[in-house]
């Protein structure tokens, strides 16, 4: 890989795991949001905030995971390419 290729992937992979710390957060946020306002309507008092807000953490946390399988099997791959011959 020449210089220019392996910048090009280490940003793009920046990219991906930056996005990652977003997304977190976002499915928090969203899901305070939810429960906040059925609280309101509802008038249960904190009880949906709180529920909804762990169903945001768990989701959070399941695309957390569902990345670093993802990650696993991509270095997996590339071990695999740098293994066989004739491979870069």
């Amino acid at each position: 890989m020449t210089d220019r290729q392996d910048r090009k992937a280490f940003f793009r992979e920046l990219g991906k795991y930056s996005a990652l710390g977003l997304e977190m957060a976002l499915s928090v946020v969203i899901g305070m949001g939810i429960g906040y306002y059925l609280d309101r309507w509802l008038g249960t008092g904190p009880w949906l905030t709180v529920v909804w807000i762990g169903l945001g953490f768990a989701a959070g946390v399941r695309s957390l995971y569902r990345a670093a399988v993802r990650s696993g099997k991509d270095l997996e791959r590339d071990e695999e390419r740098r293994r066989k011959p004739g491979g870069p």
